[in-house]
């Protein structure tokens, strides 16, 4: 390995590295621009033909030429001993011996001359302007014209800091607009040509990492200028929005969209975000592509264990998310899922479980979230075995969700691999009369969770709410599901907005109801069920009254024979609290032969009589008494703590349960690393030209009139064909996560310690302190910088750290003068304080 010397750090770098990544390695930094950690030599480029800047189409010399030396930054160059002129250190490998200088005074003063000449075709106002930290950008007290300053990213400016570290030199060009065009009518990103450097980091990042071949460069009378190679607009010059280009841009010529879901480095996708169970939904839609449906799935369940219910009942709110959204319509995510699930070979060979730990977990419930607990904390070694009282599990997945919407063998198929990795299971086993905390204590278990749910459903408070013929909503489902019963006809009416109230008008249809309608308090906009399943209803003929309320129960012949509703003019009050209010003046009434009333559930009041130490919170749910936690080790999760919730948000909960209760036996949290075959770490793009023309496919549908007469599925699983070419369709957003983040100059912050304080110089100055996130907390003048800050330590307040600047305020004998005044009265000189009694003086 060469062992070479950078501004006296002595180091040993790898062969065939150059200069420039040597120093990274070494944490020395040299300023660079045009260079980039993932691109090749800006020098490298080939020239294009043509290429578009919004409706101007430019023309260049030289097409198919390397760009050569012009096209570098220069702001690189450093002195080598033994070489008479500056080299520069992102192309120049280094040898071994190597003596390597970056701060020499001609190395300084050429790279002030390559700035001047970047900063002469860039607005640069904003980066010698006093009063740029914390500035809007929007009322400038130096009147500079709008069109010279700065843009939004200012502040944020991998230019700025550039041009920070090296300064800008006096006698830099005065910027003089171009007129270029601004675009920012396109999907998900602006581009602004006046902005641009030419360093073409956008060009190499997308020919030769994406493999895309959408930007071009092109030199005109001794310039660079840059575009899109087949149109003026992204779409028509087949761009695949995968955010390579602003990712790597270092102005802001190419930017995101203030209004489109963000992509960071350091934080979850936009889509992934979304998923409340943290799914890696970009990589197993890539998959999905390949034809990789067992390793989607394996993908998929390393989140969430129920990868097939979720693939025919997740509400999908990633693909409210989705930044596919912004172009056409999001990717049908759920749909792709449901493929890979339906074509995967259910295989358990590549889930890894830990050595056994010796501690046994019981789990009562086994809905949602007790099957995910259950099976993360299989994984993590421990025994785990789930009660419930039902005689097989799955808990609403299997006694209220239709069998149109979840077809039994799908639930029987993901609960196997259960039992495979080795949960048991202990069906027909209610908790209650002498099976209880105590007697799983007695039996070994050292832990317990509580996943019962919320299983009943809450009564309607009005007069006639007994009578016959009005159904409770889970009961009602559950009786349809197993038994196909009650047997209806006629009108029937549904209380209730929610996805159990469509469900049950559904229902109540193939139950044999000629006339279905469903009454809500919320406005049609404001239903709480998602909106394709409302859609569904009203095709089967379902009649939706939004915006009513009940009143009272009607009777005749001792059974139910209608209800008479209220005007709601609003649900909720202006904290978001439900409180409806009715405007009694407006009524009516609906004939009915039977009423379902689904207007929310609890847990069972019942469970709270049997098991001392579990509090019934306002809304139903359990609250542990934290006694009885600390002393049986017993959690709870799912819907039975937080209230009625997806089918996804009970699988997220459930594994955020197993992660407190392996921390609880002494664990160090589940595993949350991603299987092993799903390493595509490959940053070329996987989709084709032809992605963003494929509009988004629709899952097959039964005909609405036929439909009704079964409960056979209404939505089909998509072919392979359509299922690929739909996971096709995502923007791959996660490639720009892997994108290498730029080094930035050293960060002229410094903490605010006594240590740090005490290396300030005792003179006039400027200094300010900003907080963790570096936002600018006061900015002081200071005849004394040190003693100033050393008072600031005192009462820092939120301030962590700061900087300051050597700024002679008065002459020398002014300067005299103050510091005498300041003794002679007994003050601390510096800062503030004091210095506003100096007007005595002058």
């Amino acid at each position: 390995m060469p062992r070479i010397t950078i501004d006296g750090h002595s180091t040993e770098c790898s062969n065939g590295r150059t200069i420039l990544q040597a120093a990274d390695g070494a944490a020395v930094y040299i300023p660079r621009l045009c260079a980039h950690p993932d691109l090749g030599p800006a020098t490298e480029v080939a020239l294009s033909a043509a290429i578009w800047q919004g409706t101007e189409f430019i023309t260049g010399t030289n097409a198919g030429q390397r760009a050569g030396e012009h096209a570098r930054c220069n702001l690189c160059l450093v002195a080598v001993e033994g070489q008479a002129e500056p080299v520069n250190a992102c192309s120049t490998m280094v040898v071994d011996g190597m003596v390597i200088h970056s701060d020499t005074a001609e190395v300084v003063q050429r790279r002030l001359r390559a700035l001047a000449k970047i900063l002469a075709e860039h607005p640069h106002a904003c980066l010698t302007c006093a009063q740029q930290e914390g500035c809007s950008r929007t009322a400038c007290s130096a009147n500079v014209p709008v069109d010279q300053r700065c843009c939004v990213k200012l502040g944020h400016c991998e230019l700025q800091k550039v041009s920070e570290y090296i300064g800008i030199p006096g006698d830099t060009p005065k910027y003089l607009p171009s007129g270029r065009a601004v675009l920012t009518d396109e999907p998900l990103f602006e581009r602004d040509f006046n902005l641009c450097i030419s360093c073409t980091r956008c060009v190499r990042v997308c020919r030769d990492v994406r493999k895309a071949d959408i930007l071009g460069v092109v030199r005109v009378d001794g310039q660079f200028r840059v575009g899109t190679v087949r149109g003026p607009k992204l779409i028509e010059a087949e761009c695949r929005f995968c955010g390579a280009c602003v990712e790597v841009c270092p102005t802001g010529a190419l930017r995101d969209n203030e209004g489109a879901p963000a992509v960071r480095w350091d934080a979850p996708l936009p889509c992934v975000s979304k998923c409340p169970a943290g799914v890696d939904i970009p990589r197993y839609l890539r998959l999905v592509t390949q034809g990789r449906n067992d390793e989607a799935i394996e993908l998929i369940r390393s989140r969430a264990p129920l990868p097939g219910v979720l693939g025919y009942v997740c509400f999908h709110p990633c693909e409210n998310n989705c930044r596919r959204g912004d172009i056409d319509e999001p990717v049908a995510i759920c749909a792709a899922k449901r493929f890979a699930a339906d074509h995967s070979s259910c295989r358990t060979t590549n889930i890894s479980k830990h050595p056994e730990t010796g501690k046994r977990v019981a789990i009562i419930g086994s809905g949602p979230a007790g099957l995910s607990a259950a099976y993360f904390l299989t994984l993590a070694g421990h025994q785990v075995e789930v009660f419930d009282r039902a005689p097989a599990p799955g808990g609403m997945l299997r006694h209220a969700i239709p069998a149109y919407r979840l077809p039994p063998e799908i639930l029987d198929r993901d609960v196997q691999i259960l039992r495979d990795v080795g949960v048991i299971f202990q069906m027909n086993r209610p908790f209650g009369n002498g099976f209880n905390f105590d007697s799983l204590k007695a039996q070994g278990f050292n832990a317990i969770l509580l996943a019962v749910g919320t299983s009943k459903s809450k009564a309607l408070p009005i007069e006639n709410a007994d009578l016959p013929g009005i159904h409770p909503g889970l009961e009602f489902l559950h009786a349809a599901k197993l038994r196909g019963e009650p047997k209806l006809a006629g009108r029937v009416v549904i209380i209730g907005g929610g996805n159990v109230a469509v469900d049950a008008a559904m229902t109540a249809r193939r139950l044999g109801a000629s006339d279905v309608h469903l009454v809500c308090l919320e406005s049609r906009e404001q239903m709480p069920a998602h909106e394709w399943e409302i859609q569904q209803a009203v095709e089967e003929g379902v009649t939706i009254h939004p915006s009513w309320g009940p009143r009272r129960f009607t009777s005749g012949n001792g059974r139910v024979t209608g209800i008479d509703l209220v005007r709601c003019t609003s649900v909720f009050d202006d904290q978001g609290r439900f409180a409806p209010q009715y405007d009694n003046s407006e009524t009516e009434h609906l004939d009915a032969d039977a009423i379902i009333v689904t207007i929310g559930q609890e847990v069972e009041q019942q469970f709270f009589a049997d098991h001392p130490g579990l509090n019934k919170k306002p809304g139903g749910t359990i609250k542990i008494d934290q006694n009885l936690a600390a002393a049986k080790g017993v959690f709870a999760a799912g819907d039975a703590v937080r209230g009625p919730s997806s089918v996804i948000e009970a699988i997220a909960e459930g594994r955020r349960a197993a992660e407190s209760i392996d921390k609880y036996l002494g664990g160090t949290g589940l595993d949350d690393s991603v299987p092993q075959s799903d390493k595509l770490n490959t940053s070329r793009l996987s989709s084709d030209a032809l992605s963003l023309r494929r509009a988004r496919c629709k899952l097959p549908v039964a005909d609405s009139q036929t439909r009704v007469s079964s409960f056979t599925l209404i939505e089909q699983t998509l072919d392979e064909q359509s299922a690929r070419a739909e996971a096709g369709r995502c923007l791959e957003c996660h490639l720009r996560q892997l994108i290498t983040p730029v080094v930035f100059p050293p960060e002229k912050w410094r903490p605010l310690t006594g240590e740090e304080v005490n290396q300030v110089p005792e003179t006039e100055g400027v200094f300010q302190l900003l907080d963790a996130d570096k936002a600018v907390l006061c900015i002081t003048g200071a005849v004394n910088l040190r003693a100033s800050l050393q008072r600031s330590m005192a009462d820092p307040g939120k301030a962590t750290c700061f900087v300051y600047e050597e700024d002679p305020m008065y002459t020398k004998r002014e300067s005299e003068l103050i510091q005498h005044y300041l003794q002679e009265h007994g003050r601390m000189p510096g800062g503030a304080g004091g210095a506003g009694d100096l007007d005595d003086l002058f």
